[in-house]
C-alpha cells in the first residue's frame, strides 16, 4: 500500500481531531459554492454538504449515473480517457456520456466504470484527506470499497469510515493549523516557503506533483496546477458571457506565423498580454489553467513541417524578438508580486519534423552540427531565457545527436541553466519521458528512464511516467529523494509565484471576471493583427485595391466562406468567427446583389463536379476572388506535408477561372508556404493571408477594397515545387542547396521579407555615412561599449496611408561559411501619404557574431555589408575576435571525434 509515513499520518489525524475537539468548524473552510466541471473527486473528512451528497441512478444505459444531489454533476473520466490511472472528476452530463456511466455494486461495495470496468480507487495517494480518486483495474482490495448510505447520500471509505467521497473539497492557508505553517506566510521568501512545504510532502505526493495533471497536495492546501496552450489565444472552453454582445469565449488571434509577418513587437506584447488577461479570467471561472505551453519558438526550417503555422517564421532573430515580447506579455501584468501566467518556450531542441518518410518525431534522431545549433536552432531559446525570462521550457520528442532531448543534461543543465542562467522548470512534451525508453531505446527500464529524465534536467513530465514509476525508482536506488526534490522544488516555486497558495482576496488577478473576455477592444485587436499580417505578393496593373462602389465579385474557392479554418490549430472554442468569413465580410461591404459565391472544390479531394458553378460566377462578375490554401487535414501536429503545391484540384480550379475571367485575385489561406510556380506568372494579383484568426474575413475584405493598405512581410521563404526533393531529415542548413533565406542558394518564388504595398516609399540614410564611423573594434562592440546604429528616414511618396516595416540585413563578406545574409533589426511605422519618419536600427553583438565549427560564437574582424531596403553601406570590424559563447564540452567532443 502506497501511503504517507505513519508519523506524518498520526500528526495529521491529530490535527484533524484537535479541530473537532476545540469546536472549530472544519466546514468553514470548505467551498460549497458552484462546483466547476473537471473538479477532481477526492477523499475527505465526512462532513456532508453539497460536495459529499450523492445519488445513484441505475435505469440502464445511458442513464447509469452517480451524481451530486447539489447540482446534478456526474462522475466522469476525463484526464486520460479510459487509461488506468485516469482522474475521476465531476462534469455536467452530456448527450454522449460514454465516460460518465458508473454503477454502484452494493455487494462488492465498488464504484465501477461501465466504459472499461475499472473501479474507483483511492490507494495512489495514501488514503488520507485530500487523496484523489482514480480509475484502476478492479482488484477487490479495500482501497476501492465504499459503503453508500442512500439517506445521507454519503459514500464512506471502507478503509477509514471517517473519510467520504467528495467533489473537490479544499483547505487553504486561512484555516488552522495551516495558517501557522511557514509556507502559508506570504511575508517569507518564496524559497523558504517552498522548503517548508517540501518537507511536509511524501515521496508519493512529490512524484505526482511533477506531472502535467498534477493534483496538488490537497491535504496541505496546495491546489493543482493545470497546463494548457495559448499560442494565439487561450485553448479552453467558453466562460460566462458578460453581456448580450459577448460570447464568453477566448479571443482567437491570428496564428503565430501570421503574427510574425507583422514584424511588430508592440503588437506581439499587446496580443499576449490580452491572452493572459483572458486566461486569468477564464481560470477564475474554472475553464482554463495558469501554466501555458506557449510560445512555440522552433524555426520553420523546412516548408513541409506540419506545425510551421505555430511559429513566427524561419529566422532566428525574428523569433528571438518574438519570444522576448510574447512571453513577457504573458507573464507580466498589473500585480508585480505574482506571475500572471507561466510561459513555456517549446520545443527544445532542433524539433521541426512530425512524420516524414519513416522518420517519426517520437524516435527521430536529429543530427545537428554545433555550428547550426548555436547559430540557428538555439538563438530563440537563449532569448527566451535571457530576455523574456520565461519560467518554463519544454523539451522535445526528438533526440539530438543520439541523446533524447528530455534526457540531455548538456543541453538542459549545462547550456540552459549554467550558461544561460535559466531558473525555471523544464517540462517534457507529452509522453516524451516515456519516449526516452519506448521511442529512442536510450534506456531499457523504467528506473533508468526516470533517472535519465530527472538528472537530464526534465523536472516535470507531461504524461504519467513519473507518477507511475518515479517512486519505485527511488526505492530501487536509481535516484535519491534529494535528486527528485530538485525538480519538485522548481515546480513548487512557480506555484507560489502564481499565488496559488496565498489568499485570493488580496490578489488582483483572481478578481478578473468575464468582463475582460471577448471584449470589443479584444476583437479590434484581433482585427488589427489580421490587417497587419496580410502580405501582398503580386499586384500587376494595380488591380488592387478594388473599388467597392464599382465592382461586382465572385467569391470562389474552398476558403471563400472559411470560418473555423481561419483559426489554425490550438485554438479555444470560438463562435464569433462563424459570422466573420470572407464571404460574410465582403457581402456586408458590397451588398448581396454584387456578390456571387461558388466554392468550386474543397481543399483536398479531386472532385471537379462544381467547377461549372464557379466558372459561371466568375464570368458574370467583374472580378474573381479565389480563396485557396491548406487546412488542418493537410498540415498539423503529427502530419507533415508531402507536397508543396496546392492540394486536390485547387490549381485546376484557378486555371479554369482564369480562362473565364482575367481579373483574378488569388487569396491564399495557409500555414506552410505554397509552391504556386505557374500561378505566380498567370494570376495578376496574389495575397497571402495565412490563418488570420477570428476577424480574418473582415481583415481580408478591408485589404482587398482599400480600407487598409497591406503591410505584412513574408516570415519565410516560398520555394519552387522541386524543393521537395531535398531530404527533410537533413538538418544541415547549408547542404543540398541549403534552406531558409540565410542559406538557400536556389531561386525562390518569393523570399523572406517580401511584401508589397498600395503606396510607395523612399528610403534615405538619416546621417551622412561618408562622415560617420564605419569601423568598429570587435571587443568594444561585444562588450556593448560601442553601438552600431543606423537611422533611416522613410517617406511615404504615394497617395495611400500605410504601415511599413523596415528590415535591416547584414552579410559577412570574408567568411565562406557565414550565412548569405542575416536579419539584424527591424522597425515598423505608420505613415500618412507624404509623411516621413525616422527608423532606428541597431547591429547588436548577436547580429554581428559568427559561429565556427566548434560552436564558438564570436565577433570577428572583417568586412560586412549592411542592407536596409534599397540602401547599402559598408562596415569594418577590427581587432581581436571577441568570444560571446564557447562551451568546452562541445569543443572537447570534436577533439575526441577527430
Amino acid at each position: 500500500m502506497k501511503g504517507l509515513g505513519s508519523l506524518r499520518v498520526a500528526s495529521y489525524l491529530c490535527c484533524c481531531l484537535l479541530l473537532w475537539c476545540t469546536g472549530t468548524e472544519l466546514t468553514s473552510g470548505l467551498r460549497d459554492d458552484d462546483i466547476p466541471d473537471e473538479t477532481n473527486v477526492q477523499l475527505w473528512d465526512c462532513v456532508g454538504g453539497h460536495r459529499q451528497e450523492w445519488e445513484i441512478k441505475s435505469a440502464g444505459y445511458p442513464n447509469n449515473h452517480i451524481s451530486l444531489k447539489f447540482d446534478g454533476k456526474v462522475l466522469d473520466i476525463l484526464a486520460y480517457g479510459n487509461d488506468s490511472g485516469a482522474n475521476i472528476q465531476v462534469y455536467t452530463p452530456t448527450d454522449t456520456p460514454w465516460n460518465q456511466q458508473f454503477m454502484y455494486d452494493e455487494h462488492r461495495h465498488t464504484i465501477v466504470s461501465m466504459m472499461n470496468g475499472h473501479c474507483a480507487d483511492a490507494q495512489l495517494f495514501g488514503n488520507t484527506s485530500g487523496s484523489n480518486i482514480y480509475a484502476w483495474p478492479c482488484t477487490n482490495n479495500t482501497n476501492e470499497q465504499f459503503i453508500y448510505n442512500e439517506t445521507s447520500g454519503l459514500f464512506r471509505y471502507v478503509q477509514n469510515p471517517d473519510l467520504c467521497l467528495d467533489a473537490g473539497t479544499v483547505v487553504n492557508c486561512s484555516m488552522p493549523p495551516f495558517s501557522t505553517y511557514p509556507y502559508c506566510n506570504a511575508a517569507l521568501d518564496i524559497l523558504d516557503r517552498v522548503e517548508d512545504i517540501l518537507s511536509r510532502m511524501s515521496l508519493t505526493e512529490k512524484s505526482q506533483l511533477i506531472q502535467n495533471r498534477n493534483p496538488g497536495v490537497k491535504r496541505l492546501g496546495l491546489p493543482s496546477l493545470h497546463f494548457s496552450e495559448c499560442l494565439h489565444g487561450v485553448l479552453s472552453g467558453c466562460g460566462s458571457p458578460s453581456g448580450a454582445d459577448s460570447t464568453g469565449c477566448p479571443t482567437s488571434f491570428p496564428h503565430a506565423l501570421g503574427l510574425g509577418a507583422t514584424f511588430n513587437r508592440s503588437l506581439w506584447s499587446h496580443v499576449s498580454s490580452t491572452i493572459s488577461t483572458e486566461a486569468r479570467a477564464l481560470n477564475n471561472q474554472g475553464v482554463a489553467g495558469l501554466a501555458f505551453w506557449a510560445p512555440d519558438i522552433n524555426l520553420f526550417r523546412d516548408p513541409r513541417w506540419g506545425r510551421g503555422q505555430e511559429v513566427p517564421g524561419e529566422d532566428p532573430y525574428l523569433t528571438a524578438e518574438y519570444v522576448a515580447h510574447y512571453s513577457r506579455g504573458l507573464q507580466e501584468g498589473d500585480d508585480p508580486r505574482y506571475l500572471k501566467v507561466i510561459s513555456t518556450c517549446k520545443h527544445f531542441s532542433a524539433y521541426d519534423l512530425e512524420n516524414w518518410n519513416g522518420n517519426n518525431r517520437f524516435s527521430f534522431n536529429a543530427i545537428v552540427s554545433d555550428r547550426d545549433l548555436v547559430e540557428y536552432y538555439w538563438v530563440p531559446f537563449r532569448s527566451c531565457v535571457q530576455r523574456a525570462h520565461a519560467q518554463s521550457i519544454m523539451c522535445s520528442y526528438n533526440a539530438v545527436n543520439g541523446v533524447p532531448s528530455c534526457a540531455n543534461s548538456l543541453f538542459q543543465n549545462t547550456i540552459v541553466r549554467d550558461e544561460w542562467g535559466f531558473d525555471g522548470f523544464i517540462v517534457s512534451d507529452c509522453g516524451a519521458v516515456g519516449g526516452i525508453q519506448s521511442g529512442h531505446h536510450y534506456t531499457n527500464t523504467s528506473d533508468a528512464t526516470c533517472r535519465a529524465g530527472i538528472l537530464g534536467g526534465c523536472d516535470l513530465n507531461c504524461g504519467s511516467f513519473y507518477g507511475g514509476h518515479l517512486e519505485d525508482a527511488v526505492k530501487n536506488n536509481a535516484l535519491t529523494e534529494a535528486q527528485v526534490d530538485v525538480s519538485v522544488r522548481r515546480v513548487l516555486k512557480h506555484m507560489f509565484m502564481l499565488g496559488l497558495v496565498d489568499p485570493t482576496e488580496g490578489q488582483y488577478y483572481t478578481h478578473l471576471t468575464s468582463a475582460v473576455v471577448d471584449t470589443p477592444e479584444h476583437r479590434q485587436l484581433a482585427l488589427q493583427a489580421a490587417h497587419q499580417l496580410i502580405v501582398l505578393l503580386k499586384n500587376d496593373g494595380a488591380l488592387l485595391p478594388l473599388d467597392p462602389e464599382k465592382v461586382s465579385v465572385a467569391i470562389i474557392g474552398p476558403h471563400g466562406n472559411a470560418t473555423q479554418d481561419m483559426l489554425s490549430n490550438y485554438h479555444g472554442n470560438n463562435v464569433l468567427v462563424n459570422s466573420h468569413s470572407p464571404l460574410a465580410a465582403i457581402t456586408a461591404m458590397l451588398g448581396a446583389s454584387k456578390v456571387k459565391f461558388a466554392a468550386g472544390c474543397d481543399v483536398s479531394t479531386n472532385d471537379t463536379s462544381h467547377f461549372a458553378d464557379a466558372v459561371a460566377a466568375a464570368k458574370s462578375s467583374d472580378v474573381a476572388l479565389v480563396f485557396v490554401g491548406l487546412n488542418q487535414d493537410r498540415e498539423s501536429e503529427g502530419h507533415d506535408r508531402t507536397m508543396l503545391e496546392l492540394p486536390g484540384v485547387q490549381q485546376q480550379l484557378v486555371e479554369a477561372i482564369l480562362a473565364a475571367n482575367q481579373h483574378v485575385i488569388l487569396i491564399q489561406m495557409n500555414g506552410g508556404p505554397l509552391a504556386i510556380d505557374k500561378l505566380k506568372e498567370s494570376v495578376p494579383a496574389i495575397v497571402e493571408a495565412f490563418y488570420p484568426g477570428e476577424m480574418g474575413g473582415d481583415a481580408i475584405a478591408d485589404i482587398l477594397f482599400g480600407k487598409v493598405s497591406p503591410s505584412g512581410r513574408l516570415p519565410y521563404t516560398i520555394y519552387p515545387a522541386d524543393f521537395i526533393k531535398r531530404s527533410y531529415a537533413n538538418m544541415d542548413l547549408r547542404n543540398e542547396s541549403g534552406c531558409t533565406y540565410r542559406y538557400y542558394t536556389g531561386t525562390p518564388l518569393w523570399t523572406f521579407g517580401d511584401g508589397l504595398s498600395y503606396t510607395t516609399f523612399d528610403y534615405k540614410w538619416g546621417v551622412d555615412l561618408s562622415t560617420s564611423q564605419l569601423s568598429f573594434d570587435a571587443g568594444r562592440v561585444g562588450r556593448q561599449e560601442d553601438a552600431i546604429n543606423y537611422t533611416v528616414v522613410v517617406t511615404n511618396t504615394g497617395k495611400v496611408d500605410s504601415d511599413v516595416s523596415v528590415l535591416g540585413f547584414i552579410t559577412a563578406q570574408e567568411q565562406p561559411d557565414a550565412p548569405l545574409k542575416e536579419l539584424f533589426d527591424f522597425g515598423r511605422v505608420h505613415l500618412a501619404a507624404g509623411e516621413s519618419a525616422t527608423v532606428h536600427l541597431t547591429v547588436g553583438p548577436s547580429g554581428l557574431s559568427l559561429v565556427d565549427e566548434y560552436g564558438v560564437e564570436a565577433i570577428r574582424a572583417g568586412h560586412y555589408k549592411i542592407q536596409v531596403e534599397d540602401l547599402s553601406a559598408d562596415l569594418e570590424i577590427t581587432g581581436e575576435d571577441h568570444v560571446i559563447f564557447s562551451l568546452p564540452e562541445m569543443k572537447k567532443r570534436h577533439q575526441e571525434q577527430n
